[in-house]
């Protein structure tokens, strides 16, 4: 079915031009549609990733109805026809919301940007912090099993890959013996379980002319880690300055950690002060470990648009993990 009859068809929408597709993303296929009664998202549920898109949707709304309850700018999404939230169409799940205008920043180069967005995350996680959310994405963020998943896929070697891979599956495995062997390691198994968003990056935060945050794509928000948040910040901040001095990406992970706690306000365990620093590099390396997993398996998760990109993807990961570890172990030993 063409998108612009699926518009019609089953949300009552009428577009007023052709569909635009969202190229970002690497889960589910997006499109905007615009109409006189204004813009909206149609998007299809990737449901081998989200097998479970009754509980993601039951999460989504607890999740809205709590931010507007503290008076934060929260997605709307917009029922079908026959009063659905999902609606079924070829087979798949689709639904529709409506589209948040502002403006997203793809890489958090300041630090002033990186304290702002992971102020606003922060933010969110202390308003959701009391909810009952289903965990429909078990271990997302479980980094022992991440490395368990990596270390199956190299010995299983499904798609014949790990003979041209050695060089970043060696790197790897020597970044995640780093992890584990900081001092701080074993403050992660201590800490409690709270709702947070797992993707905590600036693509899914969109601030708005007046400054307004809001945050997006909230299909895996649920019960997990608070520092699985910091740690995909930091992640995703320090990327773009990969190649600048040291000092910098301290400065960005100082202001990714100052500007979470300024937004969450909530006390943290010691657990959680203790594992802070270490939040960038662990999910750092995690991300490595799961591109390099999804390669040697086949590019089944993340797809692939040209060979090896995964392999890329990984490579990329782990050598970003090391700058940060670096970053962090010359500012404590100043």
């Amino acid at each position: 079915m063409q998108l612009e009859q699926m518009a019609r068809d089953a949300y009552g929408l009428e577009p007023s031009e052709p569909l635009r597709v969202i190229a970002a993303g690497n889960i589910n296929r997006s499109a905007v549609v615009r109409t006189g009664a204004g813009d909206f998202v149609l998007q299809e549920l990737n449901h081998t990733v989200f097998p479970d898109p009754a509980a993601l949707m039951a999460n989504a709304m607890s999740i809205t109805d709590q931010m507007r309850a503290h008076n934060l700018p929260a997605l709307e999404f917009l029922p079908s026809r026959t009063g659905e939230l999902l609606s079924a169409i070829d087979g798949v799940p689709w639904r529709c919301y409506r589209y948040v205008d502002g403006t997203t920043l793809p890489a958090l180069k300041t630090p002033e940007d990186a304290q702002a967005t992971a102020r606003a995350y922060g933010r969110y996680a202390a308003a959701i912090d009391s909810l009952t959310l289903a965990e429909h994405l078990p271990g997302y963020h479980d980094f022992d099993g991440r490395v368990a998943e990596l270390e199956r896929a190299i010995d299983a070697d499904e798609a014949g890959r790990v003979g041209s891979s050695v060089a970043v599956v060696e790197a790897v495995l020597n970044t995640i013996d780093r992890v584990r062997l900081a001092p701080s390691y074993a403050a992660w198994s201590d800490m409690p379980t709270r709702n947070v968003h797992n993707d905590a990056k600036g693509p899914n935060c969109v601030r708005a002319a007046n400054g307004a945050r809001t945050i997006i794509d909230l299909d895996t928000t649920m019960p997990g880690l608070l520092l699985a948040d910091v740690g995909e910040l930091v992640r995703s901040s320090t990327r773009a300055l990969a190649e600048q001095p040291l000092t910098v990406i301290m400065s960005q992970i100082e202001a990714v950690n100052r500007g979470f706690l300024a937004g969450y306000r909530n006390s943290l365990t010691e657990a959680e002060q203790a594992g802070m620093l270490l939040a960038g590099p662990l999910l750092t390396t995690e991300n490595a470990v799961r591109f390099l997993a999804d390669h040697l398996s086949g590019d089944k998760y993340y797809g692939a648009n040209e060979p090896d990109q995964n392999l890329h993807r990984a490579g990329e990961q782990q050598r970003l993990a090391t700058i940060q570890i670096e970053a962090i172990e010359q500012a404590l030993s100043a």
